[in-house]
């Protein structure tokens, strides 16, 4: 039986990963709440498989890149958009992740994908902002390594429709690994970019972070 895990979410601004492009959410609305979010029924099984993976945590040092509107460019390490809305491996309303690529070519894409998805023309996803971020992290969990892969590919299969179209219901399987992966041990983890293939995404619990581990970017202003 699935139970709810109680989630704070805070909301200081809007975060790159909203839901319309056409409305963003206004940057000076803080919102604070208790969401209790329905976990994905298998949570406790799939913690316990990622605890069993907890030594296959790999050190990363890279430099990472990542695009996002213009009234966002001073949020783009901040993780909030993906706490606050769910992202891929992040549960909606749960903890700040951050959205990196190994490439510019893949974060042009990946930035890209959210405004075709909603059948918009790429010129109303601009303009964008693109920026570098330094990344040192000592344990995160690559699941193109083949043990790491045995187990999650899988799970992910067994979600028949997009993460998107499951998460207002319950957690998403690939969120489920996410918040898994993030309770046990690790600082993030790598997985395959979905809009370019070959590119690799970057994903980061900054919270989970410790020094000398960091996330470094330049100083941007938001952009009206």
């Amino acid at each position: 039986m699935a139970v709810p895990f109680l989630s704070h979410a805070v909301r200081r601004a809007g975060g790159s990963d909203r839901k319309s492009l056409k409305n963003p959410l206004r940057k000076d609305t803080d919102i604070h709440r208790i969401v209790a979010i329905k976990a994905h029924p298998d949570f406790d099984q799939i913690k316990q498989a990622i605890q069993k993976l907890s030594k296959r945590g790999k050190s990363f040092s890279a430099v990472c890149y990542r695009c996002t509107e213009p009234q966002f460019a001073d949020q783009i390490v901040s993780g909030l958009g993906s706490q606050l809305h769910g992202a891929r491996w992040t549960p909606k309303n749960s903890f700040p992740t951050v959205y990196l690529c190994d490439s510019v070519e893949a974060a042009l894409q990946e930035y890209l994908a959210r405004g075709r998805r909603m059948r918009l023309p790429d010129h109303k996803s601009l303009p964008m902002v693109m920026a570098w971020i330094k990344v040192k992290a000592a344990n995160l969990l690559d699941t193109a390594d083949a043990e790491v892969a045995a187990f999650i590919h899988p799970l992910l299969a067994t979600d028949k429709i997009h993460w998107r179209a499951i998460q207002d219901r319950r957690e998403a399987v690939s969120q489920a690994i996410g918040r898994a992966i993030a309770e046990v041990c690790f600082s993030g983890l790598i997985a395959p970019s979905q809009a370019l293939p070959g590119g690799k995404i970057v994903i980061i619990f900054p919270k989970k972070l410790k020094a000398p581990e960091m996330l470094s970017a330049p100083s941007l202003k938001p952009l009206d």
